[in-house]
């Protein structure tokens, strides 16, 4: 009973108040705000962390290749073979 009350509670909150309902707090005041830009450069901070650091694993996982490669055409495949 508590659940289905709740449930029509929230559905009538976002029905009646769509705007307050889907805002985050930072969005109530002004859009030319400190805390909106602040926000806004938080996440493009942390954007280019996790692009910095996705792209630096890609880069070392790109590097292990070619060295892999160049170690396997200096040695050849019949020395690998018999050396296993």
């Amino acid at each position: 009973m508590k659940r289905t009350l709740l449930s029509f509670a929230t559905f009538m909150l976002v029905v009646i108040l769509p705007d307050i309902a889907v805002s985050c707090p930072v969005c109530f005041g002004d859009k030319a705000s400190a805390e909106v830009e602040g926000a806004k450069w938080a996440i493009l901070f942390l954007l280019g962390v996790t692009g910095t650091v996705l792209g630096a694993v890609a880069s070392f996982i790109l590097y292990l290749r070619k060295r892999t490669k160049m170690n396997l055409a200096g040695t050849g495949s019949h020395t690998l073979n018999r050396e296993l």
